[in-house]
């Protein structure tokens, strides 16, 4: 197989607080190929956007320290890269989609202008207002041409986020990380999207890595799923395989939390305690007290990767009871 676009191994990430450094990100390893999509799926404080942050090194050091293990983009070792070789990283190669799009576009600023700036920055010989029309197009925003003079308090959460989504593929990234693109979003506009995003992968042959923590959006548009729980990947798997057969109790816990359409409840389950914080991480297995199948010795041995078949590993030794 070709070398693959990225390549996270054993990464581990700390940050610094009042009691010392905390590990957050913890032996995570993962590859993405081009043209591929990745879902990284877990509850909120599992790690998943710190990890999709250190890719580009976006992260402050301090309070953030990588501690250990590596990453490469394109085969380039993002540790030892020169402050030169990630600006034309970041955006150049890997762009980001972030959440909460009203937070990230400037308020001051027309929509166009921001659009152009991120042309000037990595596509110049393409900085211009036609080409900032094309990518409203591409993105599907209707009548272009006027809404390029829009500031973003005039255009809807939807039409933010597709503006969004047209800054990061103004410099024609080999790599799309979609950091929860839908949250605050209603249901329709949601869908639209995720379809959106699907239709890019298609047309521009790029990579995504989509973070989400809602397993119910991820059979579509996700060749394979990587579940992180208190900051380690706990169970990795092609899309389809992983939704009809997951073996971790986690996973399994999760696609149990997804309401089934035509299936109404009283009540929708719900995985008992939280996830531990940062530096306080059992000494076994992290999902020990709250695995609904735990044994005793799970408190007391850390688990090792197993395999489940080619390309289905999961980290819990009693995967098959």
């Amino acid at each position: 197989m070709s070398q693959p676009l990225l390549a996270l191994r054993d990464l581990q990430l700390d940050f610094r607080t009042g009691a010392g450094w905390a590990r957050v990100v913890d032996g995570v390893s993962l590859t993405l190929h081009a043209g591929e999509t990745l879902a990284l799926v877990g509850e909120s404080g599992c790690g998943k956007s710190v990890t999709s942050l250190s890719i580009s090194r976006l992260l402050p050091m301090p309070p953030a320290r990588y501690s250990g293990g590596s990453i490469h983009v394109q085969g380039r070792d993002i540790l030892q890269a020169s402050s030169a070789e990630l600006r034309e990283i970041r955006g150049g190669v890997v762009s980001y989609v972030f959440q909460e799009p009203g937070a990230s576009l400037n308020p001051v600023f027309r929509v166009g202008n921001q659009i152009l700036e991120a042309l000037q920055l990595h596509q110049p010989q393409r900085a211009n207002t036609a080409e900032v029309i094309r990518l409203l197009k591409l993105v599907g925003i209707p009548a272009p041409e006027s809404r390029v003079r829009d500031y973003p308090h005039q255009l809807s959460g939807g039409m933010q986020q597709r503006i969004m989504i047209a800054m990061a593929l103004a410099s024609e990234p080999k790599l799309l990380v979609a950091d929860e693109p839908t949250t605050a979003l209603d249901v329709t506009i949601q869908a639209q999207i995720l379809d959106l995003l699907l239709d890019l992968k298609r047309r521009l042959g790029m990579a995504i890595l989509l973070i989400t923590h809602n397993l119910g959006i991820v059979g579509d548009l996700a060749d394979r799923v990587a579940v992180m729980y208190a900051g380690q990947v706990v169970e990795e798997a092609p899309a389809r395989e992983l939704l009809r057969n997951p073996r971790h109790p986690y996973t399994q816990a999760l696609m149990r939390s997804v309401p089934e359409l035509g299936h109404p409840a009283e009540r929708l389950r719900t995985i008992a305690g939280t996830v531990p914080a940062p530096g306080q991480w059992p000494v076994g297995c992290r999902f020990a007290p709250r695995c609904p199948v735990a044994r005793t010795d799970c408190s007391q041995h850390p688990p090792r990767v197993a395999e489940v078949t080619a390309g289905h590993t999961v980290r819990c030794p009693y995967w098959k009871s």
